[in-house]
């Protein structure tokens, strides 16, 4: 499974605004001795391991991604209204919290047209 950020008008009809590109959140980086690195906080999960055993992999490709991955809640940070968190679910095995900046998710819905890369097909 793969992301995306998605925004709509707040009235009905609740017309499609913007959508991002396809995203993944990521695997829980790896730990030292069953400790997260001090960026992470919190008590590393042993079961994360498992999510790193599947990978994302499309059109041959592998991502660093887990193969499943479910954003199951996205709410406005309490103590910050510039961040959002969201939770998510790797390969059935664990679940992870992520900050993300709403400036960061407004960048990916409305990216900067000189900075878009554009593919022959």
């Amino acid at each position: 499974y793969v992301s995306f950020f998605y925004a709509f008008d707040p009235r009905p009809p609740f017309q499609l605004r913007a959508r991002s590109g396809y995203f993944c959140l990521g695997h829980t980086p790896l730990s030292r001795d069953g400790q997260l690195p001090p960026t992470e906080g919190g008590i590393f999960n042993q079961h994360s391991i498992l999510t790193r055993d599947r990978p994302l992999k499309q059109h041959n490709v592998t991502y660093e991604c887990p193969q499943i991955e479910y954003i199951s809640a996205f709410v406005e940070k309490a103590d910050d209204k510039s961040s959002t968190v969201v939770g998510y679910g790797m390969n059935d095995c664990t679940a992870r919290l992520i900050e993300i900046e709403k400036r960061e998710i407004v960048r990916l819905l409305y990216p900067d047209p000189l900075e878009m890369v554009f593919e022959a097909e």
